[in-house]
């Protein structure tokens, strides 16, 4: 007789002993991979029994095999012992309660080797292909003692009924599977004198299994543990291998494997290669440039100026990830402007791993974690001084007030770093005729530099037209001596605006006495000599150092130097595209130029003359079409605005006069947002001048807070406004011009309430308008949209619109200052998210929508949409590109992004913005160094109330006089420049394609499928083993500039790598490689790569393309592919 059994006859025994492990190994997995259908007799109803019982499952399901399977509940309390006194019923219901206990501790179970057992279990008792009842020996459910369910029985059956029976002492216990010896007995249909047996065991299997058994009592298995099961193991791909198996295979593999394993985890630590060691982020070239000019002098002082949308959060992110890592900082402190705290809080945690405290200051004065963990703070708690956090965020309006600032300068324990985002806030004041004055948080920042050893600036217009904007920045970082005259600071970057030949020799003279005195005090001797070495020809670097160590023989070098010239490869220039020739003086005194020693900045020109791309921009306009009722709106908004609010002006001080001015535009840039915008302002601006009309300092704070919360005023809280309408309290007529406010308020507040929340109108003209661009890019472009405005009433009132016209919710996610939204169809209802979840939903299939408040355009990457619809126009035009840039970006897929921007025709924002549009060369100076000049012009505007044939005519002037400082933008660009990456790139991609080759490699040896989609590597099957923390990272990007990163300290790559070390490490097995390396480390943990060959030889140093060549030899000794 022949079987699929027949190649298992010459080694399966008459009986088997040992623990159940050795027994699961040498009989029950072998078996089960040649059967087809499997009985089995427990004598245990546990959560270990059934782990036990679901030995060697994976290779029945492999055959398309079925199992029955019995468990004994025998050892039962005392009310269940007498359940024959109550009824069957009632035994079932008190079954299920045993049910629930097992549940809840299968639910405890983090063990890799009982996880992967049970996920085959339950992926067969979901596909039907497994049945599970419970025996109850008659004796128990009768009363008469406490029987015990002895039988212990294994049915195998293979497709041409070939039978193999086992009895014994199988015991179902981890105890005794894991240590006590155990023994089991077999009968074998083919062999002689087995048949009686066999038939025996089936019999009474059979019996039992139909409750037709005089000793047992069946029932079905509680329905607590099938959806336990269900829920907790279930995985729609069936294992390949029992743990066991799984086991041995890793221990046969992980020899080879524990070479490259090491390696991947300490390549990351290696010269050239440490910013893929930050987390599960992989920067752009020129961000990692950034950082390692910033980590490459001490102290860390630096102004991070980059371009709008190329990552100076990122890059600030990886200078306090590594400093952090190597405990040369522990207390850090990020400010930041309000409505992007949340951001900063978020985007360390998702990106490096840093947890971050965020200190919010109303409603309540509380710490907030990533998790949203809180700690509350005492009114007498200083944020500072809490025992615990050493790293906080907190925005910067809040630091500069007068009380907060003596509590951060006074704090018992400073620190180490502060890092100051949007840093050009921290210029003085500059107003012609009148000395400048310090802004608060310039003074800030000043004791800041004066106090904390290391300082980054973040800003992306570091200087604009005027040098010392440059020079108010750089004084926080410390520039001192002559420098700090401005005077003297303004003359040098005068003089280097001039072309050369136009520039006398006492102005050069005058130059290298600056930059003499900069070296002399700033810089040390070594830096000195080598940046001279790099910027003249080497007959004159003697006589130059000496001048520069002296500070005489000027005049000598001038002479030496001015009429040799040298090639220049134009930096970043808006006009000059060729090279040019300048000065070998003019490169020396760049060279040492301030800005080239404090400030790098990259630009989007630069990356693209280097070979990046991005895409084609396609920018349209929308003008809403109002019919009379809507217009007379916006006139009596206008209205109000012109000639009714803050009529008591005139009672206020000059400067308190500017900040209502400044108040003003703020209503004014709400109004023509949205009707719902308008209508929740008017009732703000109501309970506003009741709480001044009662003198309510607390409420009118509320509502300050409320009003500034969404803007990026850099020298007005609300603080400063509440004090400002303070001041006029008790003057004469100041009631009667309150009340008459209040009724225009009032009949304003009437014909908005239309548009008021949860009132719906359909007829809304802008509402419908973005609802109709929105449908055709969605439906006919097939494109995903991100929708923004600059407030959260507007974006609410779009979400109910949208809803109201048919959109689904699933389709619209949300995204503002205080987090995400996306909608869970499971618990319909949104639930709060972060930014990456938002991230991914718009990746995936349901959202085509989101909906974003300008806390969005921070640091958001969200270019899986292509289209992006402006509902209102801040009035910093960077603040418009910071939204392109969430699309417009590196790492879109799309050749074209659309931006359609909405406006209603006859605003100032539609003139302004059309004529901006409409010249590309200027904009691209808008966004950069003239944008005061346009944000001013639109102040202007509105201050006129300018319309028609005036408001064009502003429009046209302000085009013009941008036109006119092109030349002048272009020489402040080439000498007002920083330091930036010079186009060369590190191995990155390949280490990150052999990482990829090191996961792929590993993974099918420990139990796991790959699979690549969307250039994202996803660990598929059934994740056995993979810790639930880690699942949130499955999906690793193999691509820069995409959230989630694959690199060597990905999450599960260091999962892999841990796991694999700790293996090899217990097994005590060795695979020779033919070569010994080494990485030795300094004081910062930074590696050097040495390597040995095995036949001898000295000590070589690997580096770059070198490291990559090590890693493939790695990779192939291990067995996988070299990438």
């Amino acid at each position: 007789m022949t079987c699929p059994y027949d190649s298992l006859k010459a080694t399966l025994d008459v009986g088997y002993s040992g623990d159940g492990s050795k027994i699961s190994r040498d009989f029950i997995i072998p078996i089960l991979k040649k059967s087809v259908s499997y009985s089995r007799l427990s004598g245990y109803f546990s959560a270990n029994s059934l782990i036990v019982t679901a030995a060697g499952l994976a290779g029945l399901i492999q055959n398309g095999g079925h199992m029955k399977l019995v468990v004994g509940a025998h050892d039962v309390n005392q009310e269940l012992s007498d359940a024959y006194e109550l009824s069957e019923t009632r035994a079932k219901e008190l079954l299920e309660q045993i049910g629930e206990n097992i549940a809840q501790d299968l639910e405890g179970l983090t063990d890799l080797f009982a996880k992967s057992r049970l996920e085959a279990l339950a992926w067969m008792l979901i596909n039907n292909r497994l049945e599970i009842r419970v025996a109850i020996p008659k004796k128990t459910y009768h009363g008469r003692g406490n029987g015990i369910f002895h039988d212990k029985m294994l049915i195998f059956e293979d497709t041409d009924g070939c039978t193999v029976t086992a009895v014994g002492s199988a015991n179902e216990t981890r105890s005794a599977y894991e240590v006590n010896g155990e023994s089991l007995w077999l009968h074998m249909s083919w062999r002689p004198g087995a048949d009686a047996y066999i038939q025996k065991h089936k019999g009474d299997f059979s019996a039992i299994w139909h409750n037709n058994h005089s000793d047992y009592i069946v029932f079905s298995l509680p329905e607590a543990i099938k959806l336990k099961l269900r829920e907790r193991f279930y995985s729609p791909e069936p294992p390949a291998l029992d743990p066991l198996e799984w086991k041995e295979r890793i221990r046969e593999r992980i020899p080879a494997l524990l070479p490259v394993a090491r390696f991947v985890n300490e390549v990351a630590s290696l010269k050239g290669f440490t910013h893929l060691g930050l987390g599960p982020v992989r920067l752009y070239p020129h961000q990692a440039f950034a950082a390692d000019f910033v980590l490459s002098r001490f102290p860390y002082r630096c102004l991070i100026a980059d371009e709008v949308g190329l990552g100076k959060t990122l890059e600030a992110g990886s200078i306090i990830k590594r400093l952090i890592d190597e405990r040369q900082v522990e207390r850090v402190l990020i400010l930041a402007p309000k409505n992007v705290t949340r951001q900063w809080m978020e985007e360390l945690y998702t990106h490096f791993g840093l947890r971050f405290r965020l200190f919010e200051s109303s409603p309540h004065r509380r710490f907030v974690d990533p998790d949203y963990d809180v700690i509350h703070l005492g009114k007498a708690d200083s944020p500072f001084s809490l025992p615990g956090v050493d790293c906080i965020i907190m925005s910067w309006h809040y630091a500069r007030r007068d009380d907060v600032k003596e509590l951060l300068l006074g704090a018992d324990r400073g620190f180490d770093l502060v890092v100051v985002d949007e840093a050009h806030a921290a210029r003085k004041k500059r107003i012609p005729g009148r000395p400048p004055e310090p802004t608060k948080l310039n003074d800030l920042c000043m004791e800041i530099g004066i106090s904390c050893p290391h300082v980054l600036l973040l800003t992306a217009t570091p200087v604009q037209l005027r040098s010392l904007e440059a020079l108010d920045l750089l004084r926080i970082l410390g520039l001192g001596g002559r420098w700090v005259h401005e005077a003297n600071f303004e003359r040098f970057y005068e003089i280097l605006q001039k072309d050369d030949e136009d520039i006398e020799d006492s102005e050069w003279a005058f130059a290298l006495q600056m930059i003499q005195s900069f070296a002399v005090k700033m810089l040390a001797q070594e830096d000195v000599e080598k940046l001279i070495a790099s910027a003249i020809p080497g007959q004159h670097v003697d006589e130059v150092v000496r001048m520069m160590r002296t500070g005489g023989n000027i005049g000598h070098v001038v002479s030496l130097l001015k009429s040799e010239k040298i090639l220049i490869v134009p930096s970043d220039m808006y006009v000059q595209e060729l090279p040019y020739k300048v000065t070998v003086l003019r490169r020396l005194i760049m060279s040492f130029s301030p800005l080239q020693w404090y400030m790098v900045r990259n630009t989007r020109r630069r990356l693209e003359r280097v070979g990046f791309h991005f895409p084609e921009r396609k920018i349209s306009e929308e003008a809403v079409e109002l019919n009379a009722d809507h217009a007379a709106i916006l006139e009596q908004l206008d209205d109000y605005l012109q000639n009714q609010y803050a009529a008591y002006e005139q009672y206020l001080g000059r400067d308190n006069r500017g900040t209502l001015g400044f108040v003003r535009c703020i209503y004014h840039q709400r109004f023509v947002s949205s009707f719902s915008a308008a209508y929740q302002t008017v009732v703000n601006r109501l309970e506003f001048l009741n709480g001044l009309l009662n003198n309510d300092t607390d409420a009118l704070l509320r509502v300050a807070e409320r009003l500034f919360a969404e803007e990026e005023g850099d020298d007005v809280d609300e603080v400063d406004f509440v004090e400002a309408v303070r001041e006029m309290l008790g003057q004469r007529n100041i009631t009667s011009m309150i009340r008459t406010e209040q009724q225009a308020l009032e009949h304003l507040k009437t014909a908005l309430s239309p548009y008021a929340p949860g009132n719906v109108s359909l007829d809304d003209p802008k509402l419908s308008k973005i609802y109709e661009v929105v449908s055709h890019l969605v439906h006919s472009e097939q494109r995903k949209v991100l929708v923004f405005s600059k407030y959260l009433d507007t974006i609410g009132a779009i979400h109910q619109f949208f809803l109201e016209r048919g959109y689904a919710r699933e389709e619209i996610a949300l995204y503002s200052g205080s987090g995400g939204a996306v909608y869970d169809k499971t618990r319909g209802c949104y639930e709060k998210v972060g930014k990456e979840e938002v991230r991914r939903a718009l990746e995936g299939n349901d959202v085509n929508i989101v909906l974003c408040t300008d806390a969005a355009s921070e640091g958001l990457n969200l270019q899986a949409a292509s289209a992006i619809i402006n509902v209102d126009m801040p009035w910093n035009p960077a603040k418009v590109e910071q939204r392109i840039g969430r699309i417009d970006r590196l790492g879109q897929t799309s050749p074209c992004v659309t931006v359609v921007n909405t406006w209603y025709p006859t605003s100032i924002e539609a003139s302004m913005y059309s004529a901006l549009f409409s010249r590309r060369e200027i904009y691209q100076l808008v966004v950069g160094p003239a944008q005061d000049i346009f944000s001013e012009q639109l102040r202007r505007a509105f201050d006129e109330n300018a319309r028609g044939a005036r408001l064009k005519q502003l429009a046209e002037e302000t085009v013009e006089e941008i036109g006119r400082i092109k030349e002048a933008a272009t020489r402040a660009e080439g000498v007002f420049t920083g330091v930036q990456w010079d186009g060369v790139s590190a191995e990155d991609d390949a280490v990150i394609l052999r990482t990829a080759a090191f996961i792929w490699t590993a993974a099918p040896v420990m139990g796991f499928t790959v699979e690549e989609r969307d250039a994202r590597l996803y660990i598929v099957g059934s994740t056995r083993g993979i810790p639930p923390d880690l699942d949130r990272w499955n999906g690793a990007s193999l691509a820069a500039g995409r959230a989630n990163a694959l690199t060597p300290a990905h999450p599960i790559v260091q999962w892999f790598v841990s796991t694999l070390i700790r293996m090899g490490n217990k097994s005590g097995k060795q695979s020779a490689f033919p070569a010994s390396l080494y990485v030795v480390k300094d004081a910062r943990k930074i590696g050097t790569l040495i390597k040995i060959e095995s036949d001898g030889g000295f000590p070589e140093e690997v580096t770059g393309s070198g490291v990559v060549q090590v890693m493939d030899a790695l990779l192939t000794h291990a067995g996988g592919d070299a990438a």
